[in-house]
């Protein structure tokens, strides 16, 4: 008997193809830089529809490098929506980053974090550190919170990066304030002893009291600033937490100021292999003036300024710990928010800028003389070309095409 096999085959060719169209293929990103500078740890956040990636999955390049990300929940509705990674180009480069399924669920070493710890009972003898705090992802301040209670580790959240921490007093004073850190790994969760004498891991560097600290947010009136003080109940919630990013969301209702009343949301958003923080505040207020700043120091005689198309920054570089040590801090506003040096006021470099739409959005950033050595900055003009740096990536982002 003589088989007919063209049916066969035909009829084979016509499963495999079913098949294939059937099964969905995976993203591919391409990922360019149209700058005329290179870019280091530069941001990249891509729309991510969980229905159309495979369970587990690794990003690599077309270099066969495997590219770390994470997958955040941004709106806060329990699906991921947001794809976030970092990525060195070289000027006019492109990269090409495919969706590899895998078994397990890769592991990226968490290069940031935010800690929230706290207590029931008052301690206020013993208010700064100790081992009954509990970490917590969200927390709403009681009606009898106040100051130096020692409810809060840290006395306020605290989020950092490999590279550098900060802090925010979530009593009335509503401050930011820096922790240098003399490794790279993460610490802020972990510290037991007093934080203000120096540790192998690093120590609080900055005298803050009433001014605007380190990029604290403020009103803007009257050639005066007037931060967050006077609210409702504040309460804070992690919106994402590491490995290479952090964000934490603080709410403070009916911040009265000036015989009005608002809602305040502040985001800060902190990245691996960087010192910046990004805070984001949202208010409804119009037609008014936020500041932000640096606090002075007495053996900083100014600070240095810049406006470019993009951006406008001012920094401070010098000893200024509350030790001597050499610090550099930076203030990092886009120009559409309008931004103005106003001078030294209330102990404060200041900046002022417009709200757009309700917001206004800048980026801050520390250097301590203590960091590791591989990684610290040694001069002025090093530390000046990084907050260059920051400010460039920020507003000339990488472009990303999705096939």
């Amino acid at each position: 008997m003589t088989l007919n096999i063209k049916p066969i085959l035909l009829a084979t060719l016509f499963i495999l193809i079913f098949l294939s169209c059937g099964k969905k293929s995976n993203p591919v990103f391409v990922i360019g830089n149209p700058n005329n500078f290179a870019t280091e740890h530069a941001s990249v956040t891509v729309p991510f529809n969980i229905e159309e990636y495979p369970s587990h999955f690794k990003l690599i390049d077309q270099n066969g490098n495997e590219i770390p990300y994470q997958a955040d929940d941004i709106d806060q509705d329990g699906i991921p929506e947001t794809l976030f990674m970092q990525l060195s180009l070289d000027a006019g480069f492109t990269s090409t980053i495919s969706v590899i399924e895998t078994e397990n669920k890769p592991f990226y070493t968490a290069k940031t974090d935010i800690t929230i710890k706290v207590r029931e009972e008052k301690d206020p003898d013993n208010m700064q550190v100790s081992d009954d705090f509990k970490s917590v992802n969200d927390y709403t301040e009681p009606f009898d919170f106040k100051q130096d209670n020692g409810l809060i580790f840290l006395e306020g959240p605290g989020w950092e990066s490999d590279l550098i921490g900060y802090r925010l007093y979530f009593d009335d004073r509503n401050r930011i304030d820096i922790f240098g850190k003399s490794t790279n790994q993460l610490a802020l969760n972990n510290i037991s002893e007093t934080y203000h004498e120096r540790r192998a891991w690093g120590a609080d560097v900055l005298k803050v009291s009433s001014t605007l600290g380190i990029g604290t947010p403020a009103l803007f009136a009257d050639n005066k600033f007037y931060a967050i003080e006077e609210t409702g109940t504040k309460s804070m919630k992690i919106i994402a937490d590491g490995p290479l990013r952090s964000i934490l969301e603080i709410s403070y209702p009916e911040w009265k100021i000036d015989n009005q009343e608002t809602d305040v949301r502040l985001e800060l958003e902190i990245h691996a292999n960087h010192r910046y923080t990004e805070l984001r505040l949202n208010t409804d207020l119009e037609n008014v003036e936020f500041a932000t700043g640096l606090v002075m120091h007495p053996a900083i005689s100014k600070i240095n300024t810049k406006v470019t198309q993009a951006y406008t920054y001012g920094y401070t570089w010098g000893n200024q710990t509350d030790l001597d040590e050499v610090l550099g801090m930076a203030i990092i506003i886009p120009q559409k928010f309008t931004p103005d040096y106003e001078g030294e006021l209330q102990e404060t470099y200041v900046f002022s800028m417009k709200n757009n739409n309700s917001d206004v959005v800048y980026r801050f950033l520390g250097a301590w003389e203590l960091e590791p050595e591989d990684s610290k900055i040694d001069s002025e003009m090093d530390f000046e070309n990084y907050v260059d740096q920051v400010g460039k990536q920020w507003q000339a982002p990488l472009k990303v095409t999705i096939k």
